[in-house]
């Protein structure tokens, strides 16, 4: 009966947990940040700073950190320190490779002027600045007035006792008044508003009257055609035949008197005056 011999196994690879993962992406990351902004030294100072505060904390809490560093505080505290130095390192050299330059500010020299200057205004109280004010408004009021003519009417009048053909203005004729009333407001000297406040005739027209005649004088009776008893003249300077007798009343004549005679006077003033006055009005 043969034996056969074990074969050799395989030692298993240990893999690393996720925290060591997410711990080295991490750091990773912040490296690359320094590097970018400050150069090597950066890189080095902020992987120097994580694993230093990596280690601390595994110190002082006995874990197990992304680092894998053993639980005892001695060897966290080896680590610890490592980072620590290496911190303190990366900062010197990256000081050095950046030195801070320095420029001494420029000393004044005050003057004579500048001293007494100073000393001015260290007396002398700013002046304070005065508020502008909002100039207000000014608003007025005021009457205005204006006239306006009214035209006047023209009328005739017919008058029988003026001779026809003539006639005569017996009333002139006069204008009337119109007066309109405003109150005007202006502000800052500006008009901004007007209102009507009254509109009346303040003085009526008078109406012109023109007389015209129409008398028109009744003609004179015609003369006799002989007159028997003579002729005189009368006061108008016309030929009037004298009182006559007659059986019948003779032409042109205009009345019959008392005693029987007819007269040819032309007025009634003073007609058959001799001959016993008017009996009958021819």
């Amino acid at each position: 009966m043969s034996t056969s011999s074990p074969r050799p196994t395989r030692p298993r690879r240990r893999r690393l947990p996720i925290g060591t993962w997410v711990g080295l992406t991490a750091t990773v990351l912040l490296a690359w940040i320094g590097l970018a902004s400050t150069g090597f030294w950066g890189m080095v100072l902020m992987v120097a700073l994580v694993v230093l505060l990596t280690a601390v904390y595994g110190a002082v809490f006995r874990r197990t950190t992304w680092l894998r560093l053993p639980r005892k505080r001695s060897a966290a505290s080896i680590g610890a320190g490592v980072a620590l130095v290496v911190l303190l390192g990366s900062g010197s050299a990256y000081g050095a490779a950046h030195p801070e330059v320095v420029r001494p500010a420029p000393i004044a020299v005050p003057t004579h002027e500048a001293t007494a200057a100073a000393a001015a205004a260290s007396r002398t109280p700013s002046p304070r600045a005065t508020p502008t004010p909002t100039p207000t408004p000014v608003v007025t009021t005021e009457t205005l007035t204006a006239t306006s003519p009214i035209p006047f009417e023209s009328k005739t009048v017919l008058d029988a006792s003026v001779a026809k053909g003539t006639s005569t203005i017996t009333t002139p004729g006069k204008e009337g008044v119109k007066t309109k009333t405003w109150r005007v407001t202006k502000t800052d000297g500006v008009e901004t508003g007007r209102v009507l406040t009254s509109d009346a005739v303040t003085q009526y027209p008078v109406a012109q009257v023109t007389t015209v005649g129409t008398y028109v004088a009744p003609p004179p009776p015609p003369a006799p055609a002989t007159c028997t008893n003579g002729t005189y003249v009368n006061t108008a300077g016309n030929t009037v035949c004298r009182p006559e007798i007659s059986d019948s009343a003779p032409a042109g004549a205009t009345a019959k008197c008392g005693d029987g005679t007819y007269s040819f006077s032309q007025s009634r003033s003073g007609t058959c005056s001799r001959h016993g006055g008017v009996a009958v009005w021819l």
